[in-house]
């Protein structure tokens, strides 16, 4: 049940891309983003879920402050509360990157070992894209998002796309259509 509700909130967060017309217009790596790249982020955004309309995503930005982006997402299905996930978005010394934990309600963690490092591979007007460069191990689901893309039209439109390995060793793709409710 916990693997389940921590695969739903990867679809929720942020994030990931496959290859897409505009990745022939993306930053090489080694961009001259930081984290002030980020500040389109910041505000409240809420998040529906193509085909399945049960599940429904809120997120929470607070503008880049100190090299550091950092987020909240919750996760519901009806009225139920499945995950709360914490995000930063960090300058390192690799260029910006993105972490994301899962929690209950109640804070309690629902991954008990962590490693992950979603480093930005490209940086456009309009995409953000993430690549973890931990490897994926079946025992880790903070292992499983491989790509996280972040799709952005305007100031009122984000997509967060996510290619993912399930534990089973599968790939799946993740999205999450937002619309900005507050700057």
């Amino acid at each position: 049940m916990i693997r389940s509700l921590l695969v739903l909130a990867l679809a929720a967060r942020t994030l990931t891309a496959q290859a897409t017309p505009a990745a022939a217009h993306l930053a090489p790596m080694g961009s001259t983003a930081t984290t002030a790249s980020f500040g389109w982020l910041a505000g409240s955004w809420q998040g529906s879920f193509p085909g399945n309309p049960s599940l429904q995503s809120e997120l929470i930005f607070q503008p880049p402050r100190s090299g550091v982006v950092t987020g909240i997402m919750r996760l519901f299905q009806g009225p139920q509360l499945l995950v709360v996930e914490l995000i930063s978005v960090v300058d390192g010394p690799r260029g910006p990157e993105m972490r994301f934990r899962h929690f209950s309600g109640d804070l309690g963690a629902l991954e008990t070992d962590f490693r992950q490092s979603m480093v930005l591979r490209a940086h456009a007007d309009t995409l953000d894209t993430f690549e973890n460069s931990v490897p994926f191990d079946a025992k880790l689901m903070s292992t499983q998002p491989r790509v996280s893309s972040w799709i952005h039209q305007g100031t009122s439109s984000l997509v967060a796309r996510s290619d993912i390995i399930n534990a089973d060793g599968k790939p799946a793709t993740l999205e999450v259509n937002y619309r900005r409710i507050t700057p």
